[in-house]
């Protein structure tokens, strides 16, 4: 039987992965894809930080992005690469509308997968540096059908907010903010950290969160 103390830990991470899905999911649904792969890659590293931070584990930027490179952007490449070869993306609102709800599905479900992989990992007395990719891939490829279940969920949440006339405009000026900000990037006007918090901002506020 459980004790207190283990289901006050349990209701805890569970907090940090669901949050992160939820904000996952949400990044998915703005109408930027190039975009929406950075922003998605952001909210993943935030998660992995913060799974660290709660197992007491070293934080490495670097390995997080590696370990994400490896489990997480092929499977989101591959997507906007299909939606890119498909005609249906011709079909004016209906093809940005399923690119869209395709992206935030696969982005909850990504986000999903990769927590519950490293939260297996730490819980077994792992950390990064005794990491085996086989057996990581082997929980994140099995996650992610579960992860999908959910992110369809909050999918319809969010197509049911932002079909409203005031979704639709905080939509598009989250959209701007984030092209804005990519623009100054480019140029050197912010740095990377201040970037990746302004990020952050801009898609908790467009999340209500």
């Amino acid at each position: 039987m459980e004790t207190q103390e283990e289901n006050v830990k349990e209701i805890k991470i569970d907090d940090i992965l669901s949050r992160h899905v939820y904000w996952a999911v949400g990044a998915g649904l703005i109408p930027l894809p190039v975009v929406d792969i950075a922003a998605v890659t952001a909210i993943q590293l935030d998660m992995l930080k913060q799974i660290c931070n709660f197992y007491h584990i070293d934080y490495s930027v670097e390995s997080g992005k590696a370990w994400i490179s490896a489990l997480v952007t092929s499977t989101l490449s591959s997507l906007v690469a299909r939606a890119s070869s498909s005609a249906i993306k011709f079909i004016p609102v209906i093809g940005t509308m399923l690119g869209a709800t395709s992206m935030a599905i696969l982005s909850g479900a990504s986000t999903y997968a990769l927590g519950k992989a490293f939260i297996n990992h730490f819980e077994g007395g792992g950390n990064f540096g005794n990491l085996e990719k086989e057996k990581v891939k082997e929980i994140y490829d099995e996650q992610i059908k579960e992860g999908k279940k959910i992110a369809k969920k909050l999918k319809e949440q969010y197509l049911k907010l932002i079909e409203t006339p005031a979704g639709k405009e905080k939509e598009r000026k989250a959209a701007a903010k984030i092209k804005e900000l990519d623009e100054m990037k480019e140029k050197n006007l912010v740095s990377e950290q201040e970037y990746e918090t302004l990020r952050k901002d801009i898609f908790k506020k467009f999340l209500g969160e």
